[in-house]
């Protein structure tokens, strides 16, 4: 099984700038596939993150990821929600779908037409069974552990197998944050 690829989350409040160079750092870094940014921040980071193979999705209204010319959109909504955002960006963008700790909601956003799911991995668990293995068991659609995660909860969280992981947000803080951060957890991977 290959392990995890890192899914990045931008925090709100800070320059595009600076989410572009912990960016870049973190790609030297590891294996970032993905990075979830606010409408408010798609223009500027869409294509240099693109330039640099990570797939852009928005967080907020399907127009804003078509105006960006970002690779989908992650919404945090009912099933309906999921639809109305494939309907309107078509089969050539991806829809995300964050679930929190709901197996309810994830299945039916996965029926809705989601391309992965989002979990809060820390949340409670129906039987004692943590969520993301459940799914991963379960189902085929890619999930991501969205809390995120230190390098020592790797040894909790990688047997349950997820697709994507999402580093500490102390990554932001700037470039050089990013490549240690990044590296921590690569070498966990590894």
């Amino acid at each position: 099984m290959n392990p995890p690829r890192l899914f990045l989350v931008a925090p709100g409040g800070v320059a595009a700038t600076q989410i572009i160079a912990c960016l870049k750092a973190a790609c030297q870094a590891g294996d970032v596939a993905s990075l979830l940014v606010s409408a408010a921040l798609a223009k500027e980071v869409t294509k240099p993150a693109q330039d640099l193979g990570v797939a852009v999705m928005v967080s907020g209204e399907a127009r804003d990821a078509a105006r960006a010319g970002a690779d989908g959109i992650q919404v945090e909504a009912g099933a309906e929600a999921v639809a109305a955002a494939r309907e309107q960006l078509g089969k050539d963008r991806f829809v995300g779908a964050y679930a929190g700790a709901s197996r309810h909601f994830a299945m039916e956003a996965a029926e809705a037409g989601a391309d992965y799911i989002a979990f809060d991995q820390t949340g409670a668990s129906a039987g004692g069974e943590p969520i993301i293995r459940w799914w991963s068991d379960m189902m085929e659609i890619p999930c991501v552990a969205f809390t995120p995660v230190e390098p020592a909860g790797l040894d909790i969280l990688l047997p349950q197998k997820p697709d994507f992981i999402r580093p500490s947000g102390a990554m932001w803080q700037g470039a050089d944050d990013a490549r240690r951060i990044v590296s921590a957890l690569m070498q966990r991977l590894g």
